[in-house]
C-alpha cells in the first residue's frame, strides 16, 4: 500500500518526537550522572570489647529526587558475622539540586579472636530509587569500616583456661632498715615530746623533782598557779609576789631592790627582754609591801609573767 503525501507527513512527525523525547531523557540521565556522588562515613575505631555496640554514621549525597531502598540494607540479627547491625534508621534533606541521605547504622560485636584485632564492618551496597513512574535506580557502595576491638573473655575453653593457676609467692624483702628506721623515728619523738614536756612544764612535779630540783621561776610559776585554785584575794596576790621575788633573789644570787635591779642582769642578761616589766613588778611589790598600798595586780596577770621568765630561764 501506497503512502500519500500526508501520511507521509504524519508519520515524521510522530519519529521526530519520539526522538525528541529520547534525546531528553538521555539528557535528563547524563545531568543525573554528572552528578557527583559524595560519601562520608564516621565511626569511633577504638575502645570496645565483646558485646559493645559501634555507631557508624553515613553521609551521602546523591542527585535530587531519590531515596533510600530500605531493602538494600543488610537484614538485622540475621548473620553468623563477628558483627551484626542491630538497628538502622535513616532521613533525606534536599538541598538545592541534590538530595543529602544521614543513615545511623548500629553494629553489635557478638564474636571475638583471643587477641585485640581490627574487624571490619560489612561493607555496603546500597540503592537509590527515584519516586517518579519511569523509576531510575543509583547504587552507591561504601567501603567497610574498622573497629579495634580486645578480648577479655577466651572464646574457646580447654584444660590451659579450665584449671586454676597456682598462688604466687610474693618476693622477700629486706626490712631491716625499715625497722630500723621506724625505731630511731619513735625515740626521736619521745625525745621530742620530753623536752618540749618540759620545756613547757606540763610534767609532773614528782616526776621533775626526781631528776633535779625546778629552776626558780619554773618554781614559782608552780605556786603561783596553785594559788589560783583556791580564788583570787588580797592576801593571795601578796604571797604570789613574795614567790616571784624569791626567785628573782635565786637568780641573782643576792637580795634585790628597786635600786639593785641592775645586779640581776649582770649574769642573767637572757631577762633583758622583760627588764621593763620586771622593774615594774618591784615598784608595785614594794609600794604594796613597804608602804601599805594595794597591789594592781592580778593573780592572771602574775602567772602570765612568771611563765614568760621561766620561758627565759630555760634558754
Amino acid at each position: 500500500m501506497s503512502l500519500t503525501n500526508g501520511h507521509k507527513s504524519f508519520l515524521y512527525t510522530i519519529l521526530m518526537s519520539l526522538a525528541l523525547i529520547q534525546n531528553s531523557a538521555a539528557a535528563n540521565v547524563a545531568s543525573e550522572t554528572n552528578t557527583p556522588i559524595k560519601i562520608q562515613s564516621n565511626v569511633i575505631e577504638i575502645g570496645y570489647q565483646i558485646g559493645d555496640i559501634a555507631h557508624q554514621t553515613l553521609v551521602i549525597q546523591t542527585p535530587k529526587g531519590y531515596v533510600l531502598d530500605e531493602s538494600s540494607l543488610p537484614a538485622q540479627g540475621k548473620s553468623a558475622a563477628y558483627m551484626e547491625l542491630r538497628n538502622a534508621k535513616w532521613q533525606t534533606q534536599e538541598i538545592g539540586n541534590i538530595s543529602q541521605h544521614k543513615l545511623e547504622l548500629d553494629w553489635q560485636i557478638f564474636r571475638v579472636m583471643q587477641e585485640t584485632r581490627a574487624y571490619s564492618l560489612k561493607p555496603l551496597d546500597l540503592q537509590f530509587r527515584t519516586k517518579m513512574r519511569n523509576d531510575k535506580v543509583l547504587a552507591v557502595h561504601v567501603n567497610a569500616a574498622k573497629v579495634m576491638v580486645a578480648s577479655v573473655l577466651p572464646t574457646a575453653m580447654d584444660a590451659a583456661h579450665t584449671k586454676p593457676q597456682g598462688d604466687v609467692a610474693p618476693a622477700l624483702r629486706n626490712t631491716q632498715s625499715i625497722v630500723a628506721s621506724l625505731w630511731l623515728s619513735l625515740i626521736g619523738f619521745l625525745l621530742s615530746s620530753l623536752y618540749f614536756a618540759w620545756r613547757f612544764d606540763w610534767l609532773p612535779k614528782k616526776f621533775t623533782a626526781f631528776f633535779a630540783a625546778p629552776k626558780p621561776f619554773k618554781g614559782a610559776y608552780r605556786e603561783i598557779k596553785a594559788l589560783q585554785k583556791d580564788g583570787e584575794s588580797s592576801s593571795q596576790i601578796d604571797n604570789a609576789m613574795r614567790s616571784l621575788r624569791r626567785a628573782f633573789d635565786l637568780t641573782a644570787g643576792v637580795t634585790l631592790s628597786v635600786e639593785r635591779l641592775a645586779t640581776l642582769f649582770v649574769n642573767n642578761s637572757k631577762l633583758m627582754p622583760k627588764r621593763a616589766e620586771i622593774k615594774h613588778f618591784y615598784e608595785e611589790s614594794e609600794r604594796c609591801f613597804f608602804a601599805g598600798g594595794e597591789s594592781t595586780f592580778n593573780l592572771k596577770q602574775l602567772i602570765q609573767l612568771s611563765h614568760q621568765l621561766m620561758m627565759l630561764e630555760s634558754v
